[in-house]
């Protein structure tokens, strides 16, 4: 490209892009406007701070927490069942042990061809 294109095309690009920007500048400053209803109910926040409350939170005493509270048993208690109930009840199933994986050899047979 020679520099004469080049300059062709960057320039038009050039003021595309700051029209952008005017117009978009233009029409936030014209559509995002504050009511008056709610510019009376925004007040400034004080710059002032209670220090007095401040230090004497710095003066506490910090106290560590001893986590020795009995926590409730994950697994339930079983309660016997009333004389007059007729509840079937059953004794809990031992719980399977593992069973070991058998590997299984698979051999290919004879005069196969890939193709």
């Amino acid at each position: 490209m020679k520099q004469k294109d080049i300059l062709l095309f960057i320039v038009p690009m050039f003021f595309l892009v700051v029209a952008w920007i005017v117009f978009t500048l233009y029409h936030s400053a014209v559509s995002s406007t504050v009511s008056e209803t709610v510019s009376m109910q925004i007040r400034p926040i004080a710059a002032d701070f209670d220090t007095k409350t401040i230090n004497d939170l710095k003066k506490r005493q910090a106290v560590a927490a001893l986590y020795t509270a009995a926590l409730p048993s994950a697994t339930p208690t079983p309660t016997p069942p009333s004389a007059t109930s007729s509840a079937i009840l059953f004794a809990p199933s031992p719980t399977p042990s593992p069973t070991p994986l058998t590997v299984q050899t698979i051999t290919a047979s004879q005069g196969g061809s890939l193709r």
